[in-house]
């Protein structure tokens, strides 16, 4: 072909949301008060002129109409500037009607850099479904950039560049108007005219049914988030060893009976129930043992194993757990969303190594860590020197 080819791709989408799911993240244009083109507008003067409203936008089910621009490059020109400020499209019936389609508004852009993967998108609007029979759209200015000399362009037909084509737009359809602007560069090179010549291709592709997809499964999240050391002299209400989520220290490497309140929080979206936890120990909170093996033990203490406590203790708890002294841990009394549960566990030091840290921390049954740990109880066996201390390590 003798001329340059310069092309504008036209998407009639039917449905918003699928217009803006060809579109991403560009937003879709609300509708101009005035849809229809003034007569000082129109370069046509056999064009008839029959005012519509919005009213006929939005009465009608319709789709939406998507102009982009792309350009194959013309060798005579090193730039061709243009600023689109206007389109519109004909539909037919009676004495027909112009609608007029809001432009994103825009810069004045290369042509000659745009391509088919890099399209400019020029518009976006709701139509009535309908026959049309023509698009024009609105060059308000162009310049070239001729042996490196800016040039202002005179636009022919007052700036409208027209196509005559016939298109549908038809509910549960996407119309798609290729618009191929055929760019004579000699009239741009010897005379400053842009006088392009506009062909269309029609194609037409069904919408795509909507994915549904199905809700979010309601799963509990649960966090380790409070203890209390304490001794093991009462049956429910023992006395605190620390303050809450304070570490102890100096404690018997042998015989140490020790309490301790342990809270797991709910912040997920469905309740937990129907598990059961093991109680663990560890040295640098990478190996951990089960307690109950090695050098700390359950004790037979003052309370009754597996029963509920009474008496809530650490701040936040809402569900009161069991008293644990063996392993592994009755079936969890069910915590909702938002709750808090808290147990109390008595353990024995059976050899632990002077003077080391001890962390400890409650995983389903089986080893699988809980979603999160924000504190894990902790305590400091005494020194060689420190050995005689008290079992409670007070």
């Amino acid at each position: 072909m003798a001329y340059n080819v310069t092309r504008v791709a036209v998407f009639g989408v039917i449905g918003l949301i699928l217009a803006a799911s060809i579109i991403l993240t560009i937003q879709v244009l609300p509708l101009p008060d005035s849809p229809f083109i003034p007569d000082s507008q129109v370069p046509d003067e056999n064009t008839p002129d029959v005012p519509n409203t919005p009213n006929d936008l939005i009465t009608h089910t319709g789709g939406v109409l998507v102009l982009k621009v792309i350009d194959a490059p013309a060798k005579e020109l090193q730039k061709l500037f243009l600023r689109i400020d206007n389109a519109t499209v004909h539909r037919a019936g009676g004495n027909g009607t112009w609608l007029n389609l809001p432009v994103i508004p825009t810069e004045s852009f290369n042509l000659l850099e745009l391509n088919e993967t890099s399209p400019l998108l020029v518009a976006v609007a709701a139509l009535p479904e309908g026959n049309y029979t023509e698009i024009r759209l609105h060059v308000n200015t162009a310049e070239a950039i001729i042996d490196e000399t800016n040039q202002s362009l005179r636009i022919v037909a007052n700036g409208w560049l027209k196509v005559k084509v016939h298109f549908t737009i038809k509910e549960n359809t996407v119309t798609i108007a290729t618009v191929d602007i055929q760019v004579n560069p000699k009239p741009i090179v010897n005379a400053h005219i842009l006088h392009p010549v506009v062909k269309a291709d029609i194609v037409y592709t069904s919408t795509p049914e909507p994915t549904i997809l199905p809700p979010e499964p309601e799963e509990p999240e649960i966090e380790q988030v409070s203890y209390q050391w304490a001794a093991d002299n009462s049956t429910d209400n023992p006395t605190p060893l620390a303050a809450e989520n304070t570490l102890i220290s100096s404690i018997n490497v042998t015989g140490a009976v020790l309490r301790l309140r342990l809270a797991l929080c709910n912040s997920g979206s469905g309740n937990w129930s129907g598990v059961q936890l093991t109680f663990q120990y560890s040295l640098n909170l990478t190996d951990w043992t089960d307690v109950g093996t090695g050098v700390w033990q359950y004790a037979n203490g003052s309370g009754d194993d597996l029963t509920q406590v009474s008496t809530l203790l650490l701040t936040g708890s809402t569900v009161a757990e069991h008293f644990v002294e063996s392993t592994p841990t009755a079936q969890i009394i069910e915590i909702p969303v938002d709750g808090q549960g808290e147990w109390d566990i008595c353990i024995e030091s059976d050899g632990a190594g002077f003077g080391e840290t001890y962390s400890f921390r409650f995983v389903l049954e089986g080893g699988t860590p809980l979603d999160l740990y924000s504190e894990y109880p902790t305590l400091i066996t005494a020194s060689a020197s420190d050995s005689n201390r008290n079992p409670e390590g007070s």
